[in-house]
């Protein structure tokens, strides 16, 4: 688990880049795209003040405004509130500030400065992080369940208790305490010291609210039909009705609607970073349905289609398209003046972002809401429905809530030749306006305490500077490790091809010697049938000589007796000479077994030797990276499987050689114990 956090508030930057350091060393490169997770704030009573990433000001709450990297949360006296990050519940007591200092895909990370907090997991975590960091310690959540985190910076203390679950606390010298199943602990200072004499507390109001909120949540009856990670579905039960559709499956209907009521028009559009043109939803219900689904016209209302329940979902800013605006205006409107406007998209029409973004993010943002195209149309089917287009003056676009007295009418016939895509056609402004996020809040944490979070949030910026930095050189480290074992790869296969090459022309020049004693084998044996056939004409011409002249006939039988001598010693020769060819082919053939195998110990040893100084590389990168084990590990496995892939090839190729040997020592040739035909 790797030991992450920020403690706040206390020691220098220089702490916090040491422990950076050592914590995030093995931490993938930097996201380069915007995260497809956010925070909401899904319910608040009393006065909740909230400060966006970048601004000193604080602000009266607005539900749907989407919470991220940055943005801060405070409940004055008497107030609570309910923020939810994916499928995970963070519920906040009165006086209680946090900071959500990391939000994205992987890691949901929120800093407590002050008050009381409890956190509901409710998904297994596969391999994503939640991890909650105080003034004392940090608190990284290992499985589902539920916990309450308790920090008061006056008394520097710390209460972590876990209801269900397993927690893993450290401490700013590395200090780490498991924490299981109606376990708590209350600590002192940074270094985990358990504080004496800590009382356990009985359950009081705001343990009574968190467990009806907790009820509320079990019985929603639109996690039926949509994944828990979408946020903002807890709201969908009160203000609609889910249906079942032929076309699109499960719909959802909003309730309490006038007739000329469209998606995508009451609200505002709000310069959210790092998005950029982002729509704020005024209805309660309209947070889940304006960045997750499709709106599809059925009959004579608008339903929100879901998707497929079971994907990950992935946040979008606004899941509409735009006709309109831009640099040349094409979009004419009473007065003189040019308009903007904007759909809702269809069931299986792709949203692409105005903004930059991998095609692996573009194409999970479509992953979990497309579908099958309602009697394969082209185009976009929204924008001809009557009503579905809002349209306002360009320079009213971003400018605050929409009003009805802005909305231009103008009929679909209209638009058909006016240009439509993806990404709000009027720039932004430069100046990210803040006000229309909410009214300047009333209630704001004490000046002091201000201070001391700014001074947090200032630490905090420090310490992702350094793990960019860090990040930054890790992945150039990487790619020239990459570099060399891939140029240390092709090294060692040019070399085996060599070896290869070389045992092939070997093999090639044993082929061509075998083929020329084969020549010279026959040769021989044509000899011998042309020497049997001039005896056998011999002894014709005897017997003929024996019938002309019998007088004759001892001193033929003594000639017949000679050449018989003659004959016989002839072929104890042959047989002597067929027999020291045999043994010299042998003995050839016993050189080149002994020749392979001193080939293949060459290999052998040249491969240990190989691995040996691999070997003694991996031992040598280990000592000076140390923190980098883990990735050498992997890097190691893979070098050590080509070698391996290598040798097989080679053991492969030598197998092949001895049995092309082994058969070749079977050629057809004269029985050297076979005697010759006597005449």
């Amino acid at each position: 688990m790797r030991q992450r956090s920020t403690l706040l508030p206390g020691r220098a930057a220089a702490w916090l880049l040491g422990f950076a350091l050592l914590l995030t060393g093995f931490q993938a490169a930097a996201q380069q795209d915007p995260p497809g997770r956010v925070g909401r704030l899904n319910l608040h009573q009393g006065a909740v003040s909230f400060s966006p990433a970048g601004d000193d000001s604080w602000y009266e709450v607005v539900p749907n405004r989407p919470l991220t990297t940055g943005d801060r949360l405070w409940t004055d006296r008497n107030a609570r509130a309910e923020l939810y990050v994916g499928s995970s519940a963070v519920r906040l007591d009165e006086q209680t500030s946090i900071t959500l200092s990391e939000i994205d895909d992987d890691t949901a990370r929120i800093t407590a400065a002050q008050g009381s907090l409890q956190v509901r997991v409710r998904d297994d975590l596969a391999g994503q992080r939640v991890e909650v960091d105080t003034g004392n310690l940090a608190v990284v959540i290992d499985a589902p369940g539920d916990y309450r985190i308790e920090t008061d910076p006056a008394s520097d203390t710390t209460r972590v208790a876990v209801a269900t679950g397993r927690v893993t606390l450290y401490g700013e010298g590395g200090e780490s305490m498991p924490l299981g199943a109606h376990q708590q602990i209350t600590t002192s200072g940074r270094n985990l010291a358990a504080a004496n004499g800590a009382p356990v507390r009985p359950a009081g109001e705001f343990d009574r609210w968190v467990a009806e909120r907790d009820r509320i949540e079990d019985q929603s009856i639109s996690a039926r039909y949509v994944s828990r990670d979408v946020v903002g579905y807890q709201q969908l039960d009160a203000y609609g009705d889910w249906q079942s559709d032929p076309d699109y499956g499960n719909v959802w209907y909003p309730r309490g609607v006038d007739a000329e009521w469209a998606p995508y028009r009451d609200g505002q559009w709000v310069d959210v970073a790092p998005w950029g043109w982002t729509w704020i939803d005024a209805a309660p219900w309209g947070f889940a349905p304006a960045h997750y689904g499709r709106w599809a016209r059925i009959g004579p209302r608008w339903g929100w289609v879901p998707g497929r329940p079971h994907a990950r979902p992935i946040y979008s800013p606004a899941v509409v398209g735009f006709v309109g605006g831009g640099a040349n205006p094409n979009l004419p409107i009473p007065g003189g003046r040019h308009g903007v406007g904007w759909f809702p998209l269809a069931p299986g029409e792709a949203w692409r972002p105005g903004y930059h973004a991998s095609q692996r993010y573009i194409d999970e943002a479509n992953r979990a809401a497309l579908m099958q195209r309602r009697g394969g149309r082209s185009g976009y089917a929204n924008p001809q429905t009557p009503g579905a287009v809002t349209i306002v003056p360009t320079d009213v676009f971003g400018r605050g809530p929409v009003a009805r007295r802005d909305v231009i009418r103008v009929p679909p016939d209209r638009l058909v030749s006016v240009p439509m895509g993806m990404g709000a056609p009027v720039p932004l402004r430069g100046d990210r306006p803040l006000g229309p996020f909410g009214r300047p809040a009333t209630m704001m944490p004490p000046p002091a305490f201000q201070a001391r979070q700014q001074q947090q949030f200032q630490q905090a910026q420090q310490m992702q500077q350094a793990q960019q930095q860090i990040q930054q050189a890790q992945r150039q480290q990487m790619e020239v490790q990459q570099r060399a074992a891939v140029q240390s790869i092709q090294a060692q296969q040019a070399q085996q091809a060599q070896q290869f090459q070389n045992l092939q022309r070997q093999q090639q020049e044993v082929q061509q010697r075998a083929a020329s004693q084969a020549v010279q084998a026959q040769q021989l044996q044509q000899a011998q049938r042309q020497q049997q056939e001039i005896q056998q004409r011999a002894a014709a011409q005897a017997m003929q000589a024996q019938q002309a002249q019998q007088l004759q006939q001892q001193a033929l039988r003594q000639q017949q007796e000679n050449q018989q001598r003659a004959a016989q010693a002839q072929a104890q020769q042959m047989q002597q000479i067929q027999q020291q060819q045999q043994q010299a082919l042998r003995q050839q053939q016993e050189m080149q077994q002994r020749a392979a195998q001193a080939q293949a110990q060459q290999m052998q040893q040249i491969q240990q030797q190989q691995a040996l100084r691999v070997q003694q590389q991996v031992q040598a990168q280990q000592q000076m990276q140390a923190a980098q084990q883990q990735m050498l590990q992997a890097q190691q496995a893979q070098q050590q499987q080509a070698i391996r892939q290598a040798q097989e090839v080679q053991q492969r190729a030598l197998q092949a050689q001895q049995q092309q040997r082994q058969q070749r020592s079977g050629l057809p040739g004269r029985d050297p114990n076979q005697q010759p035909d006597r005449p």
